[in-house]
């Protein structure tokens, strides 16, 4: 069924495309399994000839321009609210890529909060399709612009969950708690969803209780990224932004990762997807519990 933002995407994207305002980029899908799930490698040779910068690195260019203040009018889908926009991204390797945007510039790396989780709620309950929403957060997330922005992408035809969610969720864990699983050789703070959590309040609450998990482990400035489905929410520290010139977002934590040679894809055959973000991460700690998890205040069963 046809939802209210769909038709605005199509047509936005198709009229973009048309008067050269969005990039698309042809790429290949290589599928990889392991421990029974099935992780994507896209293979995007165009991404050879971008140059890699960071968020900081960007913001003191000379060059600099942000491309989010004021944005390109024909990239424009929404006004979400009065405190962010709806936007195509302009490079785009798959197509209907969103970001959402601070209407006014705010720093990228600050924490999320309640009309950011507004403002996601308010995408993916207009689009008929299920989406992938990612905030790519500090230096060694992968992120490359300073202003603050989530992305948003369709979840692949052939994919009923983001690859490293489903295999989280095959622990079970309990709904509205932080927990860690073992299915996941690398360090991660995920909470379960109910469909009560999917509101603002709710959902921010989740986040920061994993959030206060992962800085409390790793330290307040630490990178990470985030990876939200209507399953799961999912935080990931980050070490380094790349591993043997693979470079690794928050997509790559869900499982769908980018490659830049034939050369890339066939080392992650070799080494392993979960191994590759293991690089780029952290190693899992233990967690001796009870199998529950850690309580979120306000989020958990009652």
């Amino acid at each position: 069924m046809s939802k209210r933002l769909d038709g605005l995407v199509y047509s936005r994207y198709a009229s973009a495309v048309a008067q050269g305002a969005l990039l698309f980029t042809e790429s290949t899908i290589h599928s990889h399994r392991e421990q029974g799930v099935l992780f994507m490698i896209r293979l995007v040779p165009a991404l050879a000839k971008k140059p890699s910068s960071k968020p900081n690195e960007n913001q003191r260019a000379k060059n600099f321009v942000n491309p989010f203040l004021p944005y390109d009018d024909r990239l424009h889908v929404a006004q979400l609210g009065a405190s962010h926009n709806l936007l195509l991204n302009k490079y785009c390797v798959v197509p209907y890529h969103l970001l959402i945007t601070t209407a006014k510039f705010r720093q990228q790396g600050e924490p999320l909060d309640t009309t950011d989780f507004a403002a996601v709620l308010d995408t993916i309950n207009g689009l008929s399709n299920s989406q992938i929403v990612f905030y790519n957060s500090g230096e060694e997330s992968g992120a490359s612009q300073p202003h603050k922005h989530l992305q948003l992408l369709p979840m692949p035809a052939s994919l009923d969950l983001a690859p490293s969610t489903e295999l989280w969720l095959r622990s079970n864990p309990p709904l509205g708690r932080v927990f860690t699983s073992d299915r996941l050789p690398f360090a991660h703070f995920g909470v379960r969803l109910a469909e009560r959590h999917l509101e603002p309040a709710a959902l921010v609450t989740v986040y920061l209780a994993a959030l206060r998990e992962l800085t409390s482990a790793y330290g307040s400035g630490i990178s990470y990224n985030m990876v939200l489905t209507r399953p799961a929410l999912l935080l990931f520290p980050r070490c380094q932004s790349s591993w043997c010139g693979i470079s690794i977002n928050s997509l790559g934590f869900a499982g769908l990762v980018l490659c830049k040679t034939k050369e890339e894809q066939d080392l992650l055959d070799n080494v392993g997807v979960l191994r590759l973000l293991t690089h780029v991460g952290f190693p899992r700690i233990p967690v001796a519990d009870d199998g529950h998890g850690l309580p979120v205040s306000g989020a958990g069963d009652k």
